[in-house]
């Protein structure tokens, strides 16, 4: 009876483990379609002007949010004026209207004065920082590439399909098994092995910042002394 019920313990195990390797790996799907619809962008950071908040080397992940929806100290991203073609990640210090629209003035975290310049904020929508990731800003410049993209989505795409098909081979299989098969150990005449349980493994400045855009157990078994 010990064997038997060990046995369900760690089929339960193999269940919750590719459960939750599929949940991950849709939630990595759906990350990635929401980046690509627009509603999400991820932007490596290349300079310091906005440490702590923000390193270097890590991503921010920004919101599509309309322009009334903006407030004092939201961090957002604009275009800097004097070179249209870089992307600067600063908060708004100040907000006024204008008559062409909202204007702002900006500032760096980390630098001692504001951005030289304002900015009108035209059109519906702006992107506001959500929150940072760090070191994984490089991997988003790569992954913001047509076939960075189509790579990440496929790989997700094979992984989700992949782990489903895992998970109902091992359910089949299980399902399958006759009942003398499960219960073999324990009614065996011979020296009966001694029950396992699964556990888990132990776990072994005043630079803005330019960013290019983003179209984001095993178990060991001891041996239970019980017998």
């Amino acid at each position: 009876m010990t064997t038997q019920r060990n046995v369900r313990h760690r089929r339960v195990g193999r269940w919750l483990e590719n459960a939750l390797l599929v949940v991950v790996l849709g939630l990595g799907v759906l990350g990635a379609v929401a980046v690509l619809s627009g509603a999400y962008q991820l932007r490596p950071v290349l300079s310091g002007s906005m440490r702590p908040g923000l390193p270097v080397g890590g991503v921010v992940v920004t919101e599509r949010v309309p322009i009334s929806a903006l407030h004092v100290r939201d961090v957002v991203v604009f275009h800097r004026p004097d070179k249209p073609d870089e992307l600067v990640v600063h908060r708004i210090i100040a907000l006024n209207s204008g008559a062409s629209g909202p204007v702002i003035r900006t500032q760096g975290d980390a630098n001692t004065v504001a951005d030289p310049w304002t900015i009108t904020l035209r059109g519906g929508t702006a992107y506001r920082a959500v929150f940072a990731l760090p070191l994984v800003g490089y991997v988003a410049v790569w992954a913001h590439g047509s076939e960075g993209s189509r790579a990440l989505i496929a790989v997700g795409l094979l992984l989700l399909v992949g782990g489903t098909v895992g998970a109902l081979v091992q359910w089949r299989r299980a399902s399958r098994a006759p009942t003398g098969s499960r219960s073999g150990r324990a009614t065996s005449a011979g020296p009966s092995l001694p029950p396992s349980d699964a556990q888990p493994e132990p776990s072994a400045g005043r630079d803005e910042i330019l960013v290019h855009g983003l179209a984001p157990d095993r178990r060991s078994r001891r041996v239970d002394p019980q017998g």
